[in-house]
């Protein structure tokens, strides 16, 4: 059977999760797909924790030289993918047994406009080690790319058409991070500008909270002064339309809570 998906796994000091990840993917209901791991030069014994894997021959390693930040990591990992389409599941997370199977099915029932397909996910903190289910997170689809922009939590599993994204030049650095943080965000307010994004209701992914996600509240200020930097630009290439007004939700994040028309700004109203 001809493979048409790969799964790219960013990885950085994940020596405790990698094979969670990995074993995921080895479950799946489908078996034709490739993996595709590139390592951002971690510190820890990530490499050995990944080594008995490379035993399969449709699992690749990279390993960056130097530490370059999760969206570079992935441009790396997109000039690489050599599939129609392929799915990021983060080193920490895990798969469904049937997430490729159906993210694949949904994808090829859509028209070649739309670049994403989502679902929904679990939601586990981890405390000394043991598993704690904290809730579904269900996402849905969008009218347009303004819908997006108000839509808070971020997109599970994000499975793309690799085409798309090459059209839209991949994960770009933001000016102020040089894509450490939001890149997937920054991408996917690029993406559908351009496409459209589909949603499956069901449950395909599952999100490990645990101390050391890098979303974690040390990276928060990092986190909101790229997002407000990065759609205030991209408001302005899309036309200047509206003026985005931000708000913080209860924990502490940056999230846009409506959008004004720009001439209403300019007459003070």
């Amino acid at each position: 059977m001809e493979c048409e998906v790969t799964v790219v796994i960013p990885v950085y000091n994940r020596e405790a999760y990698i094979a969670d990840a990995l074993d995921s993917i080895l479950s799946q209901t489908m078996q034709a797909w490739k993996v595709l791991i590139v390592d951002d030069a971690s510190t820890d014994k990530t490499a050995e924790k990944i080594a008995p894997y490379l035993a399969d021959e449709r699992i690749q390693y990279r390993k960056n030289r130097e530490n370059r930040g999760v969206g570079k990591t992935l441009d790396k990992a997109l000039a690489l993918v050599d599939t129609p389409y392929f799915v990021i599941v983060d080193s920490d997370d895990w798969l469904e047994k049937d997430a490729l199977e159906t993210l694949l099915a949904e994808m090829k029932r859509q028209p070649p406009s739309t670049s994403l397909v989502c679902g929904n996910a679990q939601v586990w903190q981890e405390k000394e080690g043991v598993l704690e289910r904290k809730g579904l997170m269900r996402h849905r689809s969008f009218a347009d790319k303004y819908d997006f922009l108000l839509y808070g939590p971020m997109l599970t599993p994000r499975f793309f058409r690799t085409e798309a994204v090459r059209r839209v030049k991949g994960f770009l650095a933001d000016d102020l991070s040089g894509g450490r943080y939001n890149e997937d965000r920054y991408l996917l307010l690029r993406l559908i500008a351009t496409s459209r994004f589909h949603h499956v209701d069901k449950l395909l992914y599952n999100i490990r909270l645990h101390g050391d996600n890098l979303t974690k509240k040390a990276n928060q200020g990092k986190f909101n002064e790229t997002k407000k930097d990065f759609i205030e630009s991209l408001m302005r290439k899309w036309g200047d339309e509206y003026r985005p007004v931000f708000y913080k939700t209860p924990d502490g994040w940056l999230d846009v809570e409506r959008l004004v028309p720009t001439e209403l700004v300019g007459a003070g109203r």
